[in-house]
């Protein structure tokens, strides 16, 4: 006896997938997917930045650790020390050369150490005045810098270095403290300041007050000392890129503290000639005329500046940041003349009517 067949069961609309939900689910998949390679490159971007910086770290610490250690190593050890100034990788990796960047890892770093005497009490900044500490101590600062580093900042590592009483820094020691400035009046910190004679020259950097300490020696009788600022790309008001001022006559013992300077990224000044429609004019238009460049802040009885105007466009470099008008001629246009303001480091173009050349 044969029994029945169970009926078949009827297909069902939601077994398996339709091309849409495939398409869907593919979009979603992908989404997720590049959301989550994102997370893996941002995390392994951050690991990077975390092991530069730990090797900038451990390099930083290692020549604090080797300065301190020839800081003390002979009663003329700390004057030398201080003596070398501002230096780029002193002390190499083995196998390394000296004065190249430090590779740790296939990374490149740059140590930079600076040095600076801290000669007045109570931590105050030596361009401040004040009288001189019996026993000075060396501030040592180390910055580890290293390619690509982007937004993150510098290690910075710092230490105080104490002489031994008897090391000959103390009694007769001499010291020219510099103040620099920037165009706005803020201190200009980084610059490099030399303080010179007729039989020394010594050299320092100036520290976050804008203030450079050097220190000097003098002969028993004193000695006369000039101090000069110079840093490529760099000028003061007169347009100078190394100026230099008189220090004067400096005993044994003493503090200097009079020169200041006021020096600044320099400024390019790009000038255009255009007639009425603001249109280049052509070179031969300008045959046998002077253009008046006017500064608003300058040195000397004037801030107006003539020369040849030979093109259409002229470019005039080394300028200090201030406001600048130009004119055709020698003479001011009666209507007035266009000018703009040129920040510190900046290139600035200014059109210069044509039509108001004055004979």
């Amino acid at each position: 006896m044969s029994r029945p067949r169970p009926l078949a069961k009827p297909a069902d609309d939601d077994v398996g997938f339709s091309l849409v939900e495939l398409v869907i689910a593919m979009v979603i998949l992908g989404a997720m997917s590049l959301a989550i390679i994102g997370v893996v490159l941002q995390s392994q971007a951050q690991s990077v930045i975390n092991r530069n910086r730990v090797a900038a770290a451990n390099l930083a610490a290692r020549e604090i650790d080797i300065v301190r250690d020839e800081f003390s190593r002979s009663s003329t050890a700390p004057v030398t020390v201080a003596n070398a100034g501002t230096v780029l990788n002193p002390h190499p990796l083995p196998t390394q050369a000296s004065g190249q960047p430090l590779k740790v890892d296939g990374t490149a770093y740059t140590v930079r150490r600076d040095v600076a005497w801290a000669v007045v009490g109570n931590g105050d900044s030596a361009c401040n005045g004040g009288n001189l500490v019996t026993y000075p101590t060396l501030r040592v600062t180390v910055t580890v810098t290293w390619p690509g580093m982007g937004q993150v900042d510098p290690v910075v590592s710092s230490a105080q270095l104490a002489p031994r009483k008897n090391d000959g820094v103390q009694g007769n020691a001499s010291f020219v403290a510099v103040r620099v400035s920037d165009a706005a009046g803020a201190p200009s910190v980084g610059r490099t300041v030399q303080v010179f004679s007729a039989t020394e020259t010594r050299s320092a950097l100036t520290d976050a007050s804008g203030c450079a300490v050097v220190q000097v020696n003098p002969g028993a009788s004193g000695t006369s000392y000039q101090a000069r600022v110079s840093d490529p790309g760099y000028v003061d008001i007169s347009g100078a890129t190394a100026p230099s001022k008189t220090v004067g006559l400096l005993e044994r013992g003493k503090l200097a503290n009079g020169v200041i300077f006021t020096y600044d990224r320099a400024v390019t000044l790009q000038l255009r000639f255009v007639d009425a429609s603001g249109a280049l004019v052509p070179d031969a238009a300008l045959t046998g005329q002077d253009v008046t460049v006017v500064a608003s802040e300058y040195a000397g009885a004037s801030g107006a500046r003539t020369q040849p105007a030979t093109t259409a466009t002229m470019t005039l470099t080394g300028l200090w940041p201030t406001q600048y008008g130009a004119y055709l001629g020698t003479t001011p246009p009666s209507g007035g003349y266009p000018s703009v303001t040129a920040a510190a480091g900046s290139t600035v173009t200014l059109d210069v009517p044509v039509a108001e050349a004055t004979p």
